[in-house]
């Protein structure tokens, strides 16, 4: 496996050889098996255990285990504990999700603290089958189909290519002792179910599944990729944002060879009943179906997707003169800089509250508003464009904070999810003449 491993990680993960980076180390077999091949690659990494004090003497037996594993590979260890327990009953969630978003805000900390750039964490195949299995059983798409990602953000999966046998011969063949996790055998948990009953069961009946399942997911993400191209096509050509609401043009949704499969695309975020939304397709005007916070109405040859959240509702146009915007507790102050050195400036004024931009060919007016579901932008340093949501969801955003999130735009372009992520439009460059910055203290 060592082999293998490494020549996996020199063609997917290169950087791993050269950056800083940490294991997320629970004790477990996985992530204790990572630790061992990296070391014997002589890559050099740090340790993160997250602590969640969910099973008493055993949690603390488990950081004792890892305290020790650290000395052993000579690694730096940062250590984060939780009250899960009490914090899930604060937040209204499971312990289980507590526990996930507490781990990854965790990561999120001390990468940013001590300058790691991945942080590798030991999913593996095993761990894809699952997780299709659970999507499948969702009525997930393609999209929940195709697994856990091998790279999100800082979070990078060097194993998934592995299943657990391999791992666990590995682990065996270098006498690599781990710590065993007694709420694993537990089937309470859908996870451990489908583990310990019903994928046994489907190996038995599928001999070549444990060989061909990587290659299935494999075509699964190529079908992925050219479902996003036209879904992105359609977008441009179907669908527009009007005042903060998305709306689908029903002529050129009725036009494509499978309405019911792009408007399964553009809706899946929000939940929507699929059979529903599609007798809105021929409803009478106005007539419109709800899901969580968000509604779908019929209206003049398109379907509107609006927000029905109780919030205050922001929309404000803001001239080339205005030097401050003050509302509703809200403040933007605005000031037109001239720089010999523009990108001098930048990394000197550089704050997540502040955003700069090329005064050349902004659109007037601004107009600061509350974001909406199926809004995009284009975040400075990312390819391509992103939902809103999905970036205040990588950028942890807690869910009652994220109905307050405001958008910045120019024109049809958002500039600037405000404090939280500037789009790459209008940044600054060399040749800059004038600076727009605009300071928020939302």
């Amino acid at each position: 496996m060592l082999t293998a491993f490494k020549n996996h990680i020199s063609t997917q993960f290169p950087e791993l050889f050269s950056v800083p980076i940490a294991i997320a180390i629970s004790g477990g077999k996985d992530s204790t098996v990572l630790a061992h091949l990296l070391h014997q690659l002589g890559v050099k990494f740090d340790l993160i255990h997250c602590n969640f004090n969910l099973r008493g003497a055993e949690s603390d037996a488990d950081q004792v285990f890892v305290e020790g594993l650290a000395k052993q590979l000579g690694c730096k260890l940062y250590i984060e504990s939780f009250e899960t327990e009490k914090i899930a009953q604060s937040r209204g969630v499971s312990i289980q999700m507590a526990a996930r978003d507490l781990r990854y805000q965790a990561f999120d900390n001390i990468a940013a603290k001590h300058h790691i750039k991945q942080v590798l964490v030991a999913h593996h195949l095993d761990d894809q089958l699952e997780t299709f299995l659970i999507n499948l059983g969702r009525g997930a798409g393609l999209h929940g189909l195709t697994g856990i990602r091998e790279r999100n953000g800082i979070i990078a999966r060097p194993l998934l290519i592995f299943n657990s046998s391999q791992i666990s011969d590995f682990a065996l063949e270098n006498n690599i002792d781990w710590r065993e996790d007694s709420s694993n055998s537990k089937t309470k948990y859908l996870r451990n179910r489908l583990r310990h009953e019903v994928i046994p069961l489907l190996h038995e009946a599928l001999p070549h599944l444990k060989a061909n399942f990587s290659n299935t997911l494999n075509y699964l993400e190529g079908s992925e990729l050219l479902l996003d191209v036209e879904v992105a096509r359609f977008r441009e050509s179907g669908t527009k944002i009007n005042h903060g609401n998305l709306e689908i043009s029903i002529e050129k949704l009725k036009a494509t060879l499978k309405p019911e499969a792009y408007l399964f695309e553009l809706l899946k975020e929000y939940n929507f009943n699929l059979p529903d939304a599609l007798e809105l397709l021929d409803a009478e005007h106005g007539k419109s179906i709800p899901s969580g916070s968000r509604k779908l109405t019929k209206d003049r040859g398109v379907l509107v997707l609006s927000t029905v959240v109780d919030r205050n509702p922001i929309y404000m146009e803001i001239d080339q003169s205005m030097e401050r915007l003050k509302l509703d507790g809200y403040q933007l102050e605005f000031k037109n800089i001239r720089e010999d050195d523009p990108l001098k400036y930048v990394k000197s004024a550089n704050s997540s509250n502040k955003i700069l931009l090329d005064a050349a060919g902004l659109e007037y007016p601004f107009v600061l508003r509350n974001w909406q579901h199926g809004d995009r932008m284009q975040p400075y340093g990312m390819k391509g464009s992103k939902l809103i949501s999905d970036l205040l969801t990588d950028c942890k955003i807690p869910s009652l904070e994220r109905e307050k999130a405001l958008v910045l735009a120019s024109g049809s372009t958002i500039l600037w999810l405000v404090g939280i992520r500037a789009s790459k439009h209008h940044k600054i460059t060399s040749i800059t003449k004038s600076i727009i910055e605009i300071t928020s203290d939302l």
